[in-house]
């Protein structure tokens, strides 16, 4: 039986915090108002996304879950993530240009976050939940160093045969552990690479920030996919002030930004037309116009056709701006050394895209967590009628 609904969970850092409010609405608050529990057959996640999915499928169905998650990033400090002293400006540029790939190569320490996933997460419970049948599957994506491919790491009770190909991508059955979310969360050049079986991984966002792939492929039906990008048009030139020279900080987050660009918008939009398609061909040739469709073309496509129920929710602010506005360097429970970075990387710019994804501390994320609720909470109406659907069946 193919999953009935997959949750998808994007890629972002700190800002992995708005995730943690929507959830907190759709599964701890829409089942009091429901007739029905809402628990995901599938998860995928990518960087913090595995982190936020991996806690959600550990209370899989327990309104539990995602008050624990959004204590967690309310009440979370830069400190217990990473530290950045000032001496690793001069040591850092060494680490990386020469040397294997180890703990060290990487601006920032990242040992306090190794810690926090391998002492204080719930995996027992989670591995409990999985073996039990209460989730389908974990799916978590990391980009291997060497090649530059995508590799799903896939945890539950997927055949691997009745999984659509997907060129490119490495596929790994095994038991999920703190070493493959940290893999998926751990940035280039600002942390350090992690080894899964021998093989140095970074984060997943640079080949699939949102990994909608993989539950299209393990045959997901309804996809609710949580984003952690405003999507806003790009200004022409011509109507915008003259600028000021960007500041490195300013720079290097719209690099970022850029280097895990996911075109996931672009994909649902695809999928919206295939439906559109699927059903006019359907009502104009019967009901075995998708089947015949995939005998003649199928073979030349990367997954059979076939109708996709998704939901996206995203920030309705801009969260690099949010940062800028809350930064406030003697507020940061972190040492001297990682204020002094994260004040440089916050710069004077009204926008601080690469400032939101290291401010783990509660003066950030608790704001944005707050926004992820209201966010969805906005649209209670769609996601109820989507989950229905996705739960309960199209005619309920």
């Amino acid at each position: 039986m193919n999953p009935r609904l997959a949750l998808v969970l994007a890629g972002g850092g700190a800002r992995g915090a708005y995730e943690a409010g929507v959830l907190r609405f759709i599964l701890q608050e829409l089942p009091r108002r429901l007739d029905f529990p809402v628990a995901a057959d599938l998860i995928c996640g990518t960087s913090v996304g595995a982190i936020n999915g991996s806690a959600i499928g550990a209370w899989n169905g327990d309104p539990q879950g995602p008050a624990e998650l959004s204590e967690f990033w309310n009440t979370l400090s830069v400190s217990e993530v990473y530290k950045f002293e000032a001496l690793d400006l001069l040591r850092s540029p060494m680490r990386m240009m020469r040397g294997p790939a180890n703990n060290q190569m990487a601006w920032v320490d990242a040992r306090p976050l190794h810690s926090l996933m391998a002492e204080r997460f719930p995996w027992d419970q989670l591995y409990q939940v999985i073996d039990q049948g209460k989730l389908k599957a974990l799916v978590i994506t990391a980009t291997e160093v060497i090649t530059g491919r995508c590799a799903q790491f896939i945890d539950g009770h997927i055949d691997p045969e009745t999984m659509e190909e997907h060129v490119g991508i490495r596929r790994v059955f095994e038991r999920i552990g703190p070493n493959h979310v940290l893999a998926s969360c751990a940035i280039p050049f600002l942390f350090p690479p992690v080894e899964i079986n021998g093989t140095p991984m970074v984060d997943g966002s640079l080949r699939q920030n949102t990994p909608l792939s993989p539950a299209l492929r393990m045959g997901a039906e309804n996809v609710l996919v949580v984003g952690t990008r405003v999507t806003k048009p790009i200004p022409p030139l011509d109507t915008m002030e003259d600028p000021a020279t960007p500041s490195t900080g300013f720079l290097l987050g719209k690099a970022l930004n850029a280097l895990l660009l996911d075109p996931v918008h672009q994909d649902l939009s695809r999928i919206v037309l295939i439906n559109e398609i699927l059903l006019a061909g359907t009502q104009l040739h019967g009901e075995n116009f998708i089947d015949q469709l995939n005998e003649t073309i199928g073979p030349r496509l990367s997954r059979k056709l076939r109708p996709i129920n998704t939901f996206c929710i995203h920030p309705s602010e801009d969260l690099g701006k949010i940062a800028a506005e809350i930064w406030d360097p003697k507020k940061i429970d972190a040492t001297r050394g990682t204020r002094f970075m994260l004040a440089t990387v916050a710069g004077e710019s009204e926008e601080a895209d690469l400032l939101s994804y290291l401010l783990f501390d509660s003066s950030f994320t608790a704001v944005i967590e707050d926004l992820g609720y209201h966010d969805a909470q906005s649209q209670e109406t769609e996601i109820v009628e989507f989950l229905s659907h996705a739960l309960r069946g199209a005619d309920s």
